[in-house]
C-alpha cells in the first residue's frame, strides 16, 4: 500500500537537509523547490568536486521500501536536475535524477559508497513529466524510469549495506548553474512485499 507524502497529513514527516530559500506546496499538493546556485550532491572519486550542499527532502525509511516521484524539472543549465535519493549518511547514498546533459533531458544515476561517487548516465527522456522509482530490498536497490508511470525500465540494480538507517526523499540541484526550479506532483512511500530485479 502506498501513501502520498506530500498530502497534508503526511507532511509531517518530511525534513529538510539543506532547505532551500523557496519551496512550497501548492494548493493541488504539488512541491516546488528551488534549487539554489551549485547545489548539488557529488564525491568525485579523483577529489576535484565535492559536494553536500543540494536541498534534500526526506523521512526515514525501514530497510524495505519503494519510493516513486513524477517531476518536472526547468533545465536552463548544465546538470540541472530533480532526484530521488536514499542515504545511510554523507559518504554512502545513491541518487536517480532527471538531468539537462546540456543538449537534452536524461536519466542519470549516482551511487556513493564509502566517500566516493561514481556517473552513470543512461538514457534520454523524450517527455516533459517522468517518472523515478527506487526500491530498496534489504541490501539491494533497483532504480527504475518510466515515461508514463505504466511501462517502467530497469536503469541501475546494485547493493548498498550500511549500519546506518536510511532515509529516502527528493533533491533539486544545479550543480554548474544559478539554480533552477523542480516541480515534484507526488512522492508516494510503499513497502512492497516483494519486489522483482525487473
Amino acid at each position: 500500500m502506498s501513501h502520498n507524502l506530500f498530502q497534508p497529513g503526511a507532511r509531517e514527516q518530511l525534513k529538510w537537509l539543506n532547505e532551500p530559500q523557496y519551496w512550497t506546496f501548492t494548493a493541488e499538493d504539488e512541491l516546488i523547490i528551488d534549487a539554489p546556485p551549485k547545489a548539488d550532491f557529488f564525491k568525485d572519486p579523483g577529489g576535484t568536486h565535492v559536494a553536500h550542499s543540494a536541498p534534500f527532502l526526506h523521512t526515514d525509511v525501514a530497510s524495505t521500501f519503494q519510493l516513486t516521484t513524477q517531476l518536472q524539472v526547468d533545465m536552463r543549465h548544465l546538470y540541472d536536475s530533480g532526484c530521488l535519493m536514499m542515504m545511510a549518511d554523507e559518504n554512502n547514498w545513491a541518487k536517480l535524477c532527471f538531468e539537462f546533459n546540456g543538449e537534452f533531458a536524461t536519466i542519470v544515476s549516482v551511487v556513493t559508497q564509502n566517500g566516493s561517487s561514481d556517473d552513470c548516465n543512461s538514457e534520454r527522456v523524450l517527455v516533459d513529466h517522468p517518472y523515478l522509482r527506487m526500491t530498496k530490498t534489504e541490501k539491494i536497490v533497483s532504480f527504475h524510469y518510466s515515461p508514463d508511470g505504466e511501462a517502467w525500465k530497469l536503469i541501475r540494480y546494485f547493493g548498498m549495506e550500511s549500519s546506518a538507517r536510511f532515509k529516502a526523499g527528493i533533491v533539486a540541484q544545479s550543480p554548474m548553474g544559478a539554480g533552477c526550479r523542480v516541480q515534484f506532483t507526488s512522492l508516494l512511500l510503499s513497502l512492497p512485499e516483494e519486489e522483482s530485479r525487473f
